[in-house]
């Protein structure tokens, strides 16, 4: 069974007990609708939006199937967000020059709305996203009263479980091998590595003797992703940067980035152990007109701590740390102290980040809150509602009150 520790997530910024219980028992338990920039409407626009329903979808697994049903590049859908498959989420979606709205005939999809515009969207174009969260099998009791004063409208901004995979927690450690040059590894791991609740003989055969023939006979038939990679084995003997590049590019993305969030989690950990409260040292990210951090930082000195501290205190600047890459400049004090510890401990430095055999996972870093905001919270006994910022988990948070460390539960 997989801990929280596997992906660096070892502290809580709370300390009363948790109720525990369980996330997504049903899928209606967990409910996400983005908040999106403003989007032009325009109804000449070439470009068509759709709003949609999804329940039980993996955003990048319904892409694939919505382009081939629609008959055009994936690269011509654009979203704003990932969104995990066991939910009911509202997603936005771009179709880039397109002119009629699709019939859309899939199981478990709805379109709520469409309309119109000249404009697009990118990953992160977001203002955040609003959850209603049903947590099944706890008591929620006096124990959430006492985590939410003294969480007081914050939690640790760690990535959540669904960046490394919940039943499989091996993204992160893919993307380990690849900064690492060591490719090979990386496919065996994407490939073989089992999950929790399955035994699947192709994975096995691969993992131990990197036989894709002989794998691709046994792997489970819904494996596309393994499949694909497998097909380019057989035909392409120990051509690994050529497997991962038979991935679609968003997905292939995630291994770098996934490692550079456990080793940010582990640098948050470890921050918690000694305490959030502001130190000379500590670089701060500003925060624009809606609260929302930026990339663009201050180093806090014996000079400016008092107003820094100050707007910290205000939610117009957060500390933060690195998310590790060829360009990153580490902290000074004492978080610069613990970036220095987990770097060495890891083995690596910033040219890891240079993917020489695959150059478009490169990765130049940027930086990433420690702490973030949660508002407009609600409860009602056990369901939880509130806003949060894109790029922030809502398991992180739900974390805090459930205070259980065995990933299945959520």
């Amino acid at each position: 069974m997989h801990t929280y520790h596997e992906i660096g997530t070892y502290s809580y910024l709370s300390f009363s007990p948790g109720v525990g219980g369980k996330l997504k028992k049903d899928v209606e338990d967990f409910y996400v609708e983005e908040i999106p920039i403003d989007i032009r409407r325009d109804e000449n626009g070439k470009n068509l939006f759709l709003k949609i329903r999804l329940r039980n979808w993996e955003t990048n697994r319904f892409v694939k199937i919505l382009s081939k049903r629609m008959g055009i590049s994936r690269n011509r859908i654009r979203f704003a967000g990932t969104k995990d498959k066991r939910s009911v989420s509202v997603q936005y979606f771009c179709i880039m020059n397109h002119t009629s709205v699709p019939d859309i005939n899939m199981r478990d999809v709805e379109i709520v709305e469409h309309f119109r515009s000249n404009s697009c969207i990118e990953l992160g174009d977001l203002m955040g996203n609003m959850f209603r969260i049903h947590l099944r099998d706890a008591n929620c009791d006096e124990r959430v009263e006492k985590i939410e004063e003294e969480l007081n409208g914050r939690f640790p901004n760690f990535f959540g479980v669904q960046r490394f995979g919940a039943t499989r927690p091996v993204t992160h450690i893919i993307g380990k091998y690849i900064v690492q040059g060591n490719l090979k590894d990386a496919v065996r791991y994407y490939i073989g590595y089992p999950g929790d609740f399955e035994d699947d003989e192709g994975r096995k055969i691969f993992f131990e003797s990197l036989e894709a023939k002989s794998a691709l006979k046994e792997i489970n038939p819904r494996a596309e992703y393994e499949r694909a990679m497998l097909h380019h084995l057989v035909s392409n003997p120990e051509d690994y940067s050529g497997a991962l590049r038979a991935l679609p590019k968003p997905l292939m993305m995630m291994f770098v980035h996934a490692y550079q969030s456990y080793l940010f989690n582990m640098m948050l950990s470890e921050r918690l152990k000694i305490g959030i409260e502001l130190q000379i040292g500590d670089v701060v990210m500003k925060a624009d007109p809606h609260g929302m951090p930026v990339q663009e930082y201050v180093k806090v000195n014996s000079f400016n701590y008092d107003k820094i501290k100050k707007l910290v205190y205000e939610g117009k600047a957060y500390i933060s740390t690195v998310l590790f890459g060829y360009e990153s400049e580490l902290s000074g004090g004492v978080q610069g102290e613990i970036e220095r510890k987990i770097l060495g401990r890891e083995g690596i430095k910033k040219e890891n980040f240079r993917i020489r055999e695959i150059p478009e996972l490169s990765s130049k870093g940027r930086r990433r809150n420690l702490i973030a905001i949660y508002r407009d919270y609600h409860r009602d006994d056990c369901t939880f509602s509130f806003f949060l910022h894109p790029g922030t988990y809502a398991t992180s948070l739900m974390r805090e009150f459930m205070k259980r460390e065995e990933l299945e539960f959520y």
